[in-house]
């Protein structure tokens, strides 16, 4: 059965909501495993858009719901080595690899997030 975890839960114990806006501390964006699950987000007054929106997923896929029937999970794929170019040179990077998946009806043409 689906279980619907607090806000705190994913976003830390800071995170709170109202009618038109969501706050969540960067400090919060970390992992709450032992060892560490992932390697928290460094707060910054200038961190980037995409190291935001990775801590963020990161921290929901180490809080997630894991029931069978969770209608939003996010499941590890694993990890390549891949060579990319970086200053004009060919350098191995790490590649983490996630697939989100969102359970609705049938029916629907687009993702929902009102039906989660």
């Amino acid at each position: 059965m689906a279980i619907d975890k607090p806000l705190t839960a994913f976003f830390g114990p800071d995170a709170t909501q109202t009618v038109t806006t969501i706050t969540i501390l960067k400090a919060d964006l970390i992992s709450t495993r032992t060892p560490l699950g992932f390697i928290g987000l460094t707060a910054t007054a200038n961190n980037t858009s995409e190291s935001i929106v990775g801590a963020l997923l990161l921290r929901i896929n180490e809080q997630q719901d894991t029931s069978t029937d969770a209608q939003f999970a996010i499941f590890p794929q694993g990890v390549t080595i891949v060579n990319e170019i970086s200053d004009g040179v060919s350098k191995p990077f790490n590649q983490y690899v996630y697939t989100i998946r969102f359970l609705e009806p049938r029916g629907m043409e687009t993702p929902n997030p009102n039906l989660i």
